[in-house]
This record gives C-alpha cells, structure tokens and sequence, in this order.
C-alpha cells in the first residue's frame, strides 16, 4: 500500500490519497488524530497543523504534492489573456431557433469566458410582436471611446449578429420590414466604469497596437498588390482592344476599297416585300439575326431599296457580316421608315392619330441591299446611322417596281384639306404680323394668339380638325394647332360658349372637394364669371336643385361635365352590383378623387349618342 500526501493551499487542508484500502491500525491511527474520510473526493483529509502534518508524513514517508487552487488558476488564465486574439471574430455553430431567453444565457456564457474580468449585461426584453435581446457593456480595464473598447464592443455585435435569424427578408421597394427571431443591439453602460489597468494589460494594448498595425500594412500590401494587377490587367486590355482596332481598321479599308456602290435614282428604286427583320436588333454578326429568325422572332417589313453595295471577294464579304456594328461611310445617311399615306406629312401627325387610324397606315422602310456575286444576300436599315442598326434577312422575298397603297382620303377631299390649311397658315401669319408676336406667340401670348385665331377661324367658316392640321406644311404651326386642338378650354371660356338658358334643365357630374363622385340634376338660373379662393378661373353657378323651391349657388373651378336634361346614370357604370337572397349590395368601382369615373360616363352617353355641353375634363 502506497500514500500520496497533497497540500490544498485554497483550503489550508492536508490531502491522503491511498492505492488500496489502509489497514484497520493506520486507520484508527488518522481518525484518533482528526482526519476525516471525503468520499466525494476518495481521500482522508485534515486542517493543515503541525500535528496533522507530522501524521501524514509518518504514513506518506514526505512525499507531499501541491494542489493548483483555483484562484491560481485564474491568475494563470488572466496573465494568458490575449485583447487581439479574442476580438477576432471566428464562426463557431449555434442554435438559432432556441428561445431568446437561453441565446441571452449563450452570449453572456460566451462573453464572459472571452473577456474573463469584464462585465456585461445581457438582457431579453420585446412584447407580443417582437423580441429583443440588448448587451450592454459595464465595466473593462479600457477607457471609454478608446479602440480597445471599440473592438469588444464589435466582437459583442457579430456574436448578436451570428445568433439572429431573418425569417422573411425586408423589401426595399416597400414599407414592408423584415422579420428576425429577436431584434437588439449593443452599447456601451451610461454608468461605464474602467477597472484597474494592470502593467499586464498595458502590455497587453502595446501587443493589441503593434498587431494592429501589422494587420493595417497586411491590407495596405495587399491592396497595392491588387491594385498594381488590376493596372496590368488593364494594361492588357487596352492593347487587346488597340490591336483589334488596328485589326478592325484594316479590315474596314479592306471593304471600303473593293464593294462598288450603286446610288439609285427614283426611278431605278425598288422594293423588297416581306424581309423578316428580327426584333432583337443591333447585332454584330449576321449569324445572330439568322438565328433570331429561326426562332421565329420577326418581323415581315416592305423595303424599299435606296442604294445598292455589291461584294465579289469572299473574305471580304465575310468580315462585313461580321462587322455589322462598324462604322462605314457608304451606310451613312441611309434608311429610315416612310408612308405614302396622304394624311401624314410628318411623324406628328402620325402620333396625334388614334390607334384604330395608326392600324390603317402602311409603313416601309428604306434600306440598302447587299449584294455578293450578283446575288442580294440582306438589306440594311441604317436609320441614319453608318452601321447596320437594322438587318433584314430575304430568303423567299419578292422584288417589285412599284408597290400600290389605298389612300384613305380622296383626291377632292384632299383638295379641299390642302386649301382649308393654307387659309390657317395665311391667318396665322397675319395674326402674327399684326399683333407683332414673333417670338412670343407660342408660349407668353399663347392666350392672345389662340383667342384671335378661333375669332378669324369663326369668320373663315373653318373649324379646326386634325384632317386639316396633317395638311399644314409649317412645322412649329402644325404642333400648335394640335396643341389648340388637344387643349381643354377653361371653365369661364366653356360656360360663356355654353348657351345655358334660364329654365332648362341640366345635369351635372363633378368630384366634390371630400372626394365623392356628385351627380346633381338642376335647373339652371345664371352663372359668372369670379374668382374663387386661389382659384382665378372659376364660375359662381346659380340653380334650383330637383325637389327643391329655393335657389342654390355653387362655385365650380375644376374638372365638371354638364348635359342637357336630367339624365340618369345606371349604378352598375360606376359601381359593381351583385343580387344575394333578395339584397342588392353595392361596391364602387373606383376609390376617392379617381378622375376615371368621368371616362365612365362620358363613354356612356356617348353610347347614347350625348355629348355634354359643358366639358373641362378633356377634349370632345
């Protein structure tokens, strides 16, 4: 049998640790001198005296072991206490779908063992929509807004951060916010206090500083190297792209100096009917395009046929079909889209028609056909540009002279339009000339222009039409009538061309100031001109409402349709109606202040073949 004898020095208590079992004389021996059995720790034991002492080295023969206590062990781990290695921040796995209470319990676990002597709060809070879990610094051995303190405090973000969960990411194109299993953040303790600054821990910020900066130049080198092969990366690019210009060039004077070019006068132009040209455009090669029309996604376009290029080298007609993206002079200024349609005699007056008129217009372009051995291989539309913006391929094509288009305006009426424009260009101009608006007339004395040219218009006996307008050959005359056209009169102007008669009866549609769509049948008394809060163009309007004996005044400033008579409206033109057991429930189509309710009834009534006499909405 064999004794170990060991000293506790956190307890000042002798420890025996026996291989086998003493004997019943060495046991009576330690209890008649005070030690006791510890079965927790299967050893006897004794305060340390010199009596116990001497008891044990008599059993142990002096072999004495010290214990490591635990405050021993804590100086050890505080003098192996390294700032630098326990602010970076490693991965390590966790449970992120626990309950916020035992994450808390986790960090402050996890913060304490990081950080031994310092102090952290680590607190749950939130209510029925949402949890919170929220650190708080308290105490460390660094001053307040120091770097030290500066990087716990990050290390405390990342590890919160690695425990939150985003269940449903936020939408940044909405209001709507994103959902997390807890929200927090972390702080510094407005009661901050700083412990004791050891020289251990002073030298333990040099260490911090000097790692720091050795990190910093780490970055610094290795952003130099980065950027050093990024310039040489570009460096190669650049004489990539030089060299394949050079090449580009070269390739370019190649063509240019063998095709022969045939400019065609009116009388040799042709057309190409049916070219399909794809509509995914401005590609470099022509095997693209074919591929485009392949897949079926074209487009069959007439074409007629300004200038022809004729290619006899193979090679050389191989690089301009795969340069279709250069610049080349001989496509300069070509192609484009035209209409031999009567009623357009610009892009404006094909944008001011409707789309039902837009259908009945037939449009071409104008193209230069590409030619290799005699034999048309594909026609370019430039749209005025020197590279291939458009290609159109022509497999199946038919070539034709001339090509008939149906005018949708006879020869007389055409006439009779031409003649109706040029008394608009001669009034105009004389309007100009006599209230001197040269420069003014299209925007300053715009009002004093147009009210002269309706009262000439009047006495002319033309009233203006978009038939006519297209016939107008002055470019800035043509957008302004159109401009006239489109142009809602003003309220006052309305009800003075109205011819309201005292007596009548009228009904009135409008959106009242809380935003309810009004209907009102009336019966009219007079109306004036006035001016209404900030409103100068306004109408102070003076009737009898139905069912009532008195008059009544409203003012109108905004956007209001008068018919004659009292007309009734079908709920169903602005509601939804829906029959459920006997119970018709009403819901409205439209919300507040919806302006689309006045297209609901006008397009009713015209239905009905009504127009409203009073119309500050839009043009009739």
């Amino acid at each position: 049998m064999t004794a170990v004898l060991k000293i506790n020095e956190e307890l000042n208590g002798i420890e025996l640790y026996f291989d086998n079992k003493p004997g019943n004389e060495t046991l009576t021996h330690l209890k008649s001198n005070g030690f006791r059995y510890s079965g927790f720790k299967k050893c006897w034991w004794s305060k340390r005296t010199n009596e116990s002492l001497e008891v044990a080295n008599d059993i142990t023969k002096n072999k004495i072991t010290y214990i490591e206590t635990k405050n021993q062990n804590k100086k050890m781990k505080k003098n192996n206490f390294n700032l630098w290695n326990a602010t970076q921040w490693e991965p390590f796995e966790v449970n992120k779908e626990q309950d916020v209470k035992l994450i808390s319990k986790e960090i402050k676990k996890h913060l304490t063992q990081r950080f031994p002597g310092f102090k952290f709060s680590v607190r749950t809070g939130g209510n029925y929509m949402y949890n919170s879990i929220n650190i708080e610094i308290k105490k460390t051995p660094y001053e307040n807004k120091s770097i030290y303190l500066s990087a716990v405090r990050e290390y405390c973000e990342a590890v919160l951060n690695h425990y939150r969960h985003c269940y449903s990411a936020a939408d940044p194109y909405t209001d709507y916010a994103g959902s997390y299993n807890f929200y927090g953040n972390v702080s510094i303790d407005w009661e901050y206090s700083q412990s004791e600054q050891t020289e251990e821990i002073k030298t333990d910020c040099e260490l911090y500083d000097l790692k720091s900066e050795e990190k910093a130049n780490e970055e610094k080198l290795k952003k130099d190297a980065e950027f050093k092969q990024y310039l040489e990366e570009q460096e190669r690019i650049n004489k990539e792209y030089q060299s394949s210009q050079l090449e580009e060039s070269k390739k370019v004077k190649e063509i240019t100096s063998s095709i022969e070019i045939k400019e065609l006068d009116e009388e040799h132009q042709y057309f190409v009917m049916n070219s399909q040209f794809a509509n995914l455009n401005k590609n470099c090669t022509l095997t693209e395009y074919k591929n485009e029309v392949e897949k079926g996604d074209y487009s069959n376009v007439d074409v007629k046929i300004t200038k022809e290029v004729h290619f006899t080298r193979p090679e050389v007609f191989e690089y301009f079909r795969n340069m279709l993206m250069n610049n080349f002079d001989f496509l300069n200024e070509t192609g484009g889209s035209f209409t031999e349609d009567n009623r357009i005699n610009s892009y404006l007056d094909y944008d001011m028609m409707d789309e039902l008129e837009k259908r009945t217009v037939k449009w071409f372009r104008k193209g230069v056909a590409v030619y290799f051995d005699g034999e048309l291989k594909f026609i370019v539309d430039a749209q005025g540009h020197s590279y291939a913006r458009y290609v159109g391929l022509v497999e199946g094509c038919e070539i034709k002279k001339t090509v008939e288009h149906q005018q949708m305006l006879k020869e007389n009426d055409l006439k009779e339009l031409i003649t109706q424009a040029n008394t608009m260009e001669d009034i105009s101009t004389s309007i100009i000339e006599e209230l001197g608006l040269f420069k003014t007339w299209k925007d300053k004395e715009w009002k004093a222009y147009k009210n002269a040219f309706k009262k000439e218009l009047l006495l002319a006996n033309i009233t203006l039409s978009k038939s006519i307008i297209q016939q107008i050959e002055i470019p800035e005359l043509k957008q302004n009538l159109y401009k006239l056209l489109m142009e809602v009169e003003g309220i006052q102007e309305q009800f003075e061309h109205g011819d309201l008669k005292k007596g009548e009866k009228y009904t009135l549609y409008y959106i009242s100031d809380l935003g309810s769509f009004i209907t009102q049948q009336i019966t009219f008394d007079s109306c004036e001109p006035t001016k209404y809060a900030q409103y100068d163009n306004a109408v102070k309007l003076v009737f009898k409402p139905q069912n009532k004996r008195k008059l009544y005044c409203t003012h109108f400033y905004s956007d209001l349709l008068i018919y004659e008579g009292w007309q009734d409206l079908p709920e169903n033109v602005l509601n939804n109606v829906t029959e459920s057991k006997g119970f018709m429930t009403l819901s409205s189509k439209y919300l507040s202040c919806d302006k689309q309710q006045f297209d609901e009834v006008l397009d009713y009534f015209e239905k009905q073949n009504l127009k409203p006499i009073i119309n500050t909405y839009r043009t009739n």
